[in-house]
């Protein structure tokens, strides 16, 4: 009876060690799901919006998890099957199987967080990480010399900061957005990163952080709660170990780049940024090794955009339209933009009327953003 009870209390001790560990192991396979849920989807971000590859190290935890995930699942529901039966007789060898899975669970648990799960397509100094800029379809009429010479400075090591400059409506969006798409549809253009910030008039050194750090990968929940100091420090530590062509788009102000995180670029890592402004001013400002300016159409360039865009049905719809048409475009003041929008306004204005409104507009007010909208929407 002795024996017989001595066995029973062994056997309620193990029951009670399984119990324990069981839930132990149920809390930490539902934590995994979860951590693997949240790769999972940092990984669908970086590859559906970013044009990236996940690194084959994620790749693989994913799978060592999800292959542990289902045995554990698979575990409770044998586990709940025999406890029903009252099949207690194998309680220690239960056990053991209960702490040896929990420690899987944990170990595979402790190498899921990654700063970064994708790369580049092709493998490191392979394709360029980053997105393709929508292109408005703006024609690079006049502007092909300056994406030349922009793309031939990637290309030359004593260049790594350059800046593009001159007029609202010149075409400077135009010519970074090209060369931006053209480096990345180049699968070995020698990039690990290819990243566009919007950074316009209200300088937001933390909302370019932000951009910059969806960007490469990095999207660990805690981003939010770190300081400006540590989230540069972070993008420093990526970036300073990779080779990145930074492009700011519409900067209005010095940006110090280094106060967000980004390694100045120099002969060792061979990093370029190129940025687009106003003034050229802000050129010096940003230390900026080549200065190019993006000058407005010789008349004869801005006449056959215009025209192309219009459309010489239209122009030869009506014997007063031509001349009308010339002095519109004149007022364009050979500035691509306008040369574009204006003339894509006018296409279906085919009375001599609509076009003398149109010029009466321009006459009095320069061709800014909020003349182009009027005209579009007449």
């Amino acid at each position: 009876m002795g024996k017989d009870f001595k066995s029973l209390v062994t056997r309620c001790i193990y029951v009670g060690k399984i119990n324990d560990n069981a839930k132990k192991l149920k809390i930490a396979t539902e934590e995994l799901k979860d951590l693997g849920n949240s790769v999972m989807k940092r990984v669908k971000i970086c590859e559906e919006q970013q044009q990236m590859k996940r690194l084959d190290k994620v790749q693989s935890w994913l799978r060592q998890a999800d292959t542990v995930i289902k045995e554990a699942e698979e575990f409770f529901l044998m586990s709940s099957s025999s406890s029903s039966s009252g099949l207690i007789s194998s309680s220690h060898k239960m056990e053991k199987k209960v702490c040896k899975k929990l420690k899987e669970v944990q170990e595979i648990k402790s190498r899921g967080m990654f700063e970064v799960v994708a790369e580049s397509i092709g493998g490191i100094g392979g394709g360029g990480v980053g997105s393709t800029v929508k292109d408005s379809d703006e024609q690079t009429i006049g502007l092909e010399a300056v994406s030349g010479l922009v793309w031939r400075c990637l290309t030359m090591e004593n260049t790594g900061i350059i800046g593009l400059y001159g007029v609202e409506g010149v075409g400077k969006t135009t010519v970074l957005t090209q060369v931006n798409n053209r480096l990345l549809q180049q699968k070995a253009n020698g990039f690990d990163f290819v990243l566009w910030v919007f950074v316009s008039k209200n300088l937001n050194l933390e909302k370019i952080q932000d951009t910059i750090r969806e960007k490469i990968g990095f999207l660990d929940r805690t981003w939010m709660s770190k300081t400006e100091e540590e989230k540069a420090a972070k993008i420093f530590e990526i970036l300073s170990k990779r080779r990145f062509a930074l492009f700011l788009d519409d900067v209005w102000e010095k940006v110090d780049l280094v106060k967000a995180g980004v390694p100045p670029p120099d002969a060792l890592n061979r990093s370029k940024i190129v940025f687009t402004t106003c003034s050229e001013e802000v050129c010096k400002e940003m230390s900026a090794q080549t200065k190019i300016k993006v000058e407005k159409l010789a008349w004869e360039r801005a006449w056959d955009l215009f025209k192309k865009n219009v459309g010489e049905d239209t122009v030869k719809s009506h014997p007063d339209i031509a001349k009308v048409a010339q002095e519109v475009a004149a007022r364009c003041d050979g500035l691509p933009l306008a040369l574009v929008t204006i003339g894509r306004a006018m296409a279906s204005k085919k009375t001599p009327q609509e076009w003398r409104d149109a010029l009466y507009i321009l006459s009095n007010s320069p061709p800014n953003f909020s003349v182009l909208k009027l005209l579009d929407r007449n």
